[in-house]
């Protein structure tokens, strides 16, 4: 199982529900019968990360600028810097999760 770890900004300006957004997400990995599970940043052998930002400013990617795993950048409604309503939030990471960063670690594998 492929591990994508989570971290929230501080939620100073939070334009979105950060906590229900993940919540959400997760129940969606667990519906589907995902190869993902959400884990902390403490664990370390994590194959992407989440971002989760409560508004546009994202404030938590500069943290990751050198990342080498691939990164999923919510800020606010937007995912990946593209408009996203709040509802369409989780489904959208989801996706992104099966499609494009499994490619990416499938390649590198």
């Amino acid at each position: 199982m492929k591990k994508l770890a989570v971290k929230y900004c501080g939620g100073c300006n939070a334009a979105i529900d950060r906590t229900e957004l993940v919540g959400k997400l997760a129940v969606l990995l667990a519906d589907d019968d995902s190869e993902w599970k959400l884990v902390t940043l403490r664990e370390s052998d994590y194959e992407a990360v989440l971002l989760v930002n409560g508004c546009a400013v994202g404030c938590v990617r500069k943290q990751f600028q050198n990342e080498c795993r691939p990164v999923i950048l919510v800020a606010g409604e937007s995912v990946q810097r593209e408009p996203v309503a709040e509802a369409e939030l989780p489904a959208k990471v989801a996706a992104i999760l099966r499609s494009t960063v499994m490619k990416n670690i499938d390649a590198s594998s």
